[in-house]
Order: C-alpha cells, then structure tokens, then sequence
C-alpha cells in the first residue's frame, strides 16, 4: 500500500499500516417470490461501511503493541478512524483476532470497525475547538490524519502553520 501517514483510530497510531485493508459497503435487498408470477424485489438502502483488514506487530515489544490495541478495543465507545488516502470516518472497533506466528518477534492481527451511522454521534466527535495556540499541522500531527485532508475539511483556514483562532471548530472527518 503506498499512502502517507500511519492508519489510527481514536488515540491509537498503529506501529506500521497493516498489510491488508478491505471497505465494504453493502446495500439490503429482498426478493419476495409469489407462486404464480415474477419475484418482487425491494432496496432498503445502504449499510455501514465495514473496515477489515490484518496487520503485523513486529520487534522486541510487538507483544506490547499488540497489548496498545487491545487496551483500545476493550475501551471500547467510537473514535475518529484515518486510513491513509481515505477520508477520516467516525467508526467503532467491532473486533479484534491476534493470529497465531511461528517467527519469534511477530504479533499477526486482524481487525473489523464498522462506521457509524449516527449523525448526531457522528458531528458531534468529528470536529475539535481550537485552543488558540496550535495550527492545523500541529493538529494533522496531533490526530495522525493527513494535513491535505484538514485542508480540504476546513478550506477556510488559508494558512495551515499559523495557530487557528481560538474557539473556532475544526473538521477532522
């Protein structure tokens, strides 16, 4: 995968981006058969987007990295994702597999988040108020997402180095 910036969810900055990422979005069809004519079929509409994917810790500590991670899933409660090249989404961290590995210094995972479709819960932890004092590459680095994301999410900020006013909302996703 060749993106910038490191894969994080909530205070979680993964180690190294996993190897795999899967989004799956879907969308609920039924069919209704009838005995004597053609099925009837009906949308519902589109369900959450299903983040999946498996990674690897590796190093002296990757047993503490892996042990980082599963602190986060056990908190649980939702929190900002960033894939790097995706837009940041608000998710909760549905499941988490630590994959057995036959080399020493390895930690295999997988893990599942399931975006939230909950505006109300959405908005309302997708933006931050400035305190005055950083600017948008303090908080790019501060959240782990992409300084040309924060611009694109905030375009009225012209100039991502000087400190944001303070009491301004800025969009993280």
């Amino acid at each position: 995968m060749n993106c910038e910036g490191k894969m994080s969810f909530g205070d979680f900055v993964f180690p190294n981006n996993p190897q795999q990422i899967s989004i799956t979005r879907s969308r609920t069809v039924t069919e209704q058969r009838l005995m004597s004519e053609d099925g009837i079929v009906s949308e519902y509409g589109k369900g959450a987007r299903i983040i999946s994917g498996e990674g690897e810790f590796f190093g002296d500590d990757c047993t503490a990295q892996f042990a980082r991670l599963r602190e986060r899933f056990e908190k649980g409660g939702g929190g900002i994702l960033y894939i790097p090249s995706q837009r940041p989404l608000f998710a909760y961290f549905r499941e988490l597999r630590m994959m057995a590995t036959d080399i020493a210094g390895v930690v295999r995972y997988s893990f599942t988040f399931v975006e939230c479709s909950d505006a109300s819960l959405r908005d309302r932890s997708t933006s931050i108020i400035s305190d005055g004092k950083r600017s948008l590459w303090d908080y790019s680095y501060e959240s782990g997402i992409d300084i040309g994301v924060l611009l694109e999410l905030n375009p009225d900020i012209r100039r991502p180095d000087a400190a944001v006013a303070a009491g301004r909302s800025i969009r993280l996703c």
